[in-house]
């Protein structure tokens, strides 16, 4: 590995560390990976957070997780079309969408958030079984760290 492939391997797991922290500390798993790409996409922290607030837990009802879509909302402001008729820009961004996916499915076996943490998070019992069984401390945290670590990958 040369010094330049080491120091961006470096920063990748700088960066997905610093997304679990705030995981950890109180943004959701969306959120936690917006907000590291924040600057890098032209926008506050504040905003990334605003963008993504929604999409934990699967969007509420145990859907895609959350850091897969923050990882997707990453990849709409660094690839996504500004222009109508731009199918260049379409096709990088599903391009890089479809990359992402494919890399996070084979990590995981699943993006969906119910299917990852095996709890149906569409229900309050869900949630609370999640919460009991300490998932949000052991599963989500890599699932947040992964999407990171995938996003540096694939913008090589």
């Amino acid at each position: 590995m040369n010094d330049s492939s080491l120091k961006a391997t470096k920063d990748i797991e700088k960066r997905a560390e610093t997304a679990v922290q705030s995981f950890l500390r109180s943004m959701n798993c969306a959120q936690a990976v917006v907000e590291v790409y924040a600057q890098e996409a032209g926008i506050s922290e504040e905003t990334a957070r605003r963008v993504a607030a929604a999409f934990a837990g699967g969007m509420g009802c145990g859907e895609i997780c959350g850091a897969v879509s923050g990882a997707l909302i990453v990849l709409g402001l660094k690839f996504g079309k500004t222009k109508p008729r731009d199918s260049m820009a379409d096709r990088r961004t599903f391009a890089k969408v479809e990359e992402f996916m494919a890399e996070f499915n084979r990590r995981h076996g699943a993006v969906q958030c119910s299917r990852l943490l095996g709890v149906d998070m569409s229900t309050a019992q869900g949630l609370k079984e999640a919460r009991k069984n300490g998932y949000f401390h052991t599963v989500c945290p890599e699932n947040v760290r992964s999407a990171v670590q995938i996003l540096g990958e694939i913008d090589r």
